[in-house]
């Protein structure tokens, strides 16, 4: 088993575009490791640290929740 995961393989677990994750780990909301590469660099995700954020759902709790508009075709349902 793998315990290493790329920032692609993280965004395709979390159902999430690559450059989501990449703003996660910038703003410190997933750690990760930056591996230098020949002037470019790499992230490297332990595997338990993105099961721990995934679990405790502290990513998706941080994220601003965005607004959808009604379609003037879609009716909304009284609360």
């Amino acid at each position: 088993m793998n315990d290493i995961i790329t920032v692609e393989e993280a965004a395709q677990f979390l159902r999430k575009h690559p450059d989501t994750v990449r703003r996660w780990i910038e703003t410190k909301k997933l750690k990760a490791r930056h591996l230098s590469a020949g002037g470019h660099g790499i992230y490297a995700i332990l595997r338990s640290d993105l099961l721990e954020v995934a679990i405790s759902g502290s990513l998706e709790a941080k994220e601003k929740p965005v607004k959808h508009k009604a379609s003037p075709q879609q009716r909304t349902l009284p609360i």
